[in-house]
C-alpha cells in the first residue's frame, strides 16, 4: 500500500510541475507562513498538549488555498501534521483536511502512510464554512469522513462515527488588526469530544482577543483566550504569539 501511495504522490508531483507555469501565467500564486507558540493546544474544547510550537505554510491560487500546520509540544510528548485544501466562492468555503497525530507514549511503530482501519493515525474531515464578508459572524460545520470508528462492546471497531462539530462565531473588529470573538462549539453525533456518549453536547465556549502587530513585511500575532467546556466542566486560559509573513 505504501508503494502505491508513493506512486500516486509522484504522479501528482509530476503533473504539478508540468502545469505550474501555465497556472502562474493565469493566476498569481501567493505564499505565506509563520511560526507561532502557544501555552496549550486546545482543540474543540479539549487540551491535546501543553506548550507547543506551530510552524505553518500556505499557498493560494485563485479561490484555492493549500495549508499545512504542525503542532509539536516542547516536551516531545505530542506531534501533529495537518493538511487543508480549500476552495472559496463568495461567502462560502469548502475544505478537505487530513490530520495526523501521534503521542510519544505509543509503542506501535510510526507509519505516516498507513491508512488502514484500526491502525491509522490519520483522520480525514470535510468542512463547510459560511463566513459573510460584510457581517460579523461565521458558521462552520466539520464532519469526520475516515479514520474514526465507533468502538463496539467486544472491543472491535464498527462503523464510521461521522462525528461532527458545529461552530458559530460572532466578533467585533476594533481595527484592521484587533478582534474580539465569542465562539461556541458543539459535538454532533457520537465522537471523541464526548467520548462517544452523546449525540449532541456543547463542548467549547471561547472568548478570544487577537491582535496583530505589523513590523515591516511581517506580522506578530498576539492571542489570549478564556475557554470553557460545559460538557467536561473544565476551564482554561490560553495565550500565544509568533511571527507571520
Amino acid at each position: 500500500m505504501k508503494s502505491s501511495i508513493l506512486k500516486r504522490i509522484s504522479i501528482i508531483f509530476l503533473i504539478a510541475i508540468y502545469f505550474l507555469p501555465q497556472m502562474q501565467a493565469r493566476e498569481k500564486i501567493t505564499v505565506s507562513g509563520g511560526l507561532e507558540a502557544y501555552a496549550a493546544y486546545m482543540w474543540r474544547g479539549g487540551k491535546q498538549c501543553d506548550a507547543h510550537v506551530v510552524p505553518n505554510i500556505s499557498l493560494k491560487w485563485g479561490g484555492f488555498t493549500l495549508q499545512s500546520f504542525g503542532f509539536i509540544s516542547f516536551d516531545g510528548t505530542y506531534k501533529e501534521i495537518d493538511w487543508d485544501l480549500s476552495y472559496r466562492v463568495g461567502d462560502f468555503a469548502f475544505h478537505l483536511a487530513d490530520y495526523y497525530a501521534r503521542l510519544s507514549s505509543w509503542t506501535t511503530p510510526e507509519n505516516y502512510f498507513n491508512f488502514k482501519k484500526g491502525q491509522t493515525n490519520h483522520i480525514q474531515e470535510a468542512i463547510i464554512c459560511y463566513e459573510p464578508q460584510k457581517l460579523p459572524f461565521a458558521v462552520r460545520w466539520f464532519t469526520f469522513l475516515h479514520g474514526n470508528w465507533l468502538p463496539e462492546a467486544d472491543g472491535t471497531l464498527g462503523k464510521p462515527t461521522f462525528s461532527s462539530y458545529l461552530e458559530a462565531e460572532v466578533f467585533h473588529d476594533f481595527s484592521e488588526n484587533s478582534r474580539l470573538s465569542l465562539i461556541g462549539g458543539a459535538s454532533v453525533f457520537k465522537g471523541m469530544p464526548t467520548n462517544y456518549t452523546k449525540d449532541f453536547a456543547v463542548v467549547n465556549v471561547e472568548l478570544r482577543y487577537a491582535y496583530s502587530l505589523s513590523v515591516k513585511a511581517a506580522n506578530i500575532p498576539l492571542t489570549v483566550s478564556f475557554i470553557v467546556n460545559p460538557f467536561d466542566k473544565k476551564v482554561w486560559l490560553n495565550a500565544g504569539t509568533g511571527i507571520r509573513f
